[in-house]
């Protein structure tokens, strides 16, 4: 089930010459679309997946790291409570419309990509 769900994505236009993979860019459009002005958004891998062409998790984690690595998409430190059936929080990104697009405010932390596992 998908709430506050938009009828467009807003995406980089700089993706245009970065993004080369087909599922990359159907990420990055699935993370426009729940993007707030500062770029921020939080939706879960399986609904980007569902969103993007019913992808599995892997492929959806795959895109995630291929746009961090591109410098689209930052990865932030969770904020909350988990859900209480989650194994843990959920993700944190923020849309970079900009290369040096600042954090959205002093509280936030970019954490790199696997800080969360440590299996990458």
């Amino acid at each position: 089930m998908m709430f506050d769900r938009r009828d467009y994505s807003v995406v980089p236009v700089r993706a245009c010459g970065l993004v080369k993979r087909g599922t990359s860019w159907r990420v990055l459009a699935a993370l426009g679309n729940y993007a707030s002005g500062w770029g921020l958004c939080y939706p879960s891998q399986k609904t980007l997946g569902e969103l993007a062409g019913n992808m599995d998790q892997a492929h959806v984690s795959r895109a995630v790291k291929d746009l961090h690595q591109l410098g689209l998409v930052r990865l932030l430190l969770p904020k909350g409570r988990k859900h209480p059936k989650a194994v843990q929080r959920g993700n944190r990104y923020q849309v970079l419309f900009t290369p040096d697009a600042p954090l959205p405010s002093d509280r936030e932390l970019d954490i790199g990509w696997g800080a969360r596992t440590n299996r990458w």
